[in-house]
């Protein structure tokens, strides 16, 4: 059976059909989805840092709802963003560090596609949710990649399958959007999505 597969290009292509500012609240709600795995990380690391990506994420909707950003906070906050993924080359390696780079990158993303609306730094917000759970059905599955059958395999997995409608659907929902409050329900969904991210979908 075929399943759907993440596929950059169409979706750059439907966020391309949106205004700036709703290709940034996209961008924003896979941030959100993924924020509990940096939280997590963070109380393992003991980092100060999970409470500025906290911060950071709040203030990217306070802007879509009207709060602008400057220029010159957006700038700031675009560099740390991007200084507080944690490093792959770093003296430990965490458990849940590699969704956690994740989160911190899509939460860059956002910020950088605030900052010249593209289409494509909305895709690779949503790219990165995907990338997490694949690599979270790989670990808990011990799939070996190499053997045949090992992607569709991870592909089919309920937990990607879900976040892969979910990500269509907020497209779907933005593209339709006739008022100035569908950035609140897109933030709103999102922060229950991101409690069972990586448990299962969230009843519709």
């Amino acid at each position: 059976m075929d399943h759907r597969a993440f596929d950059e290009q169409r979706l750059t292509e439907r966020l391309m059909a949106l205004p700036s500012q709703l290709r940034v609240a996209f961008a924003a709600a896979c941030a959100q989805r993924l924020l509990p795995a940096y939280e997590r990380y963070g109380l393992r690391s003991r980092s100060a840092a999970v409470n500025e990506v906290v911060a950071m994420l709040e203030r990217i909707w306070r802007d879509l709802a009207g709060d602008s950003l400057s220029t010159e906070e957006l700038q700031r906050l675009a560099e740390r963003a991007m200084a507080i993924i944690p490093r792959e080359d770093a003296d430990e390696w965490l458990p849940g560090q590699a969704a956690a780079e994740d989160a911190a990158a899509a939460l860059a993303y956002a910020l950088r596609c605030r900052q010249n609306g593209e289409a494509q730094e909305a895709a690779w917000a949503a790219r990165r949710v995907y990338e997490a759970l694949d690599h979270f059905v790989i670990e808990r599955d011990d799939v070996d990649t190499n053997l045949p059958g090992a992607e569709e395999r991870v592909l089919s997995d309920p937990l990607i399958q879900s976040e892969l409608d979910r990500q269509d659907r907020d497209i779907d929902e933005l593209l339709a959007a006739a008022d100035e409050g569908v950035s609140s329900r897109i933030r709103a969904r999102a922060v229950t999505e991101a409690q069972s991210l990586f448990d299962g979908p969230t009843p519709q």
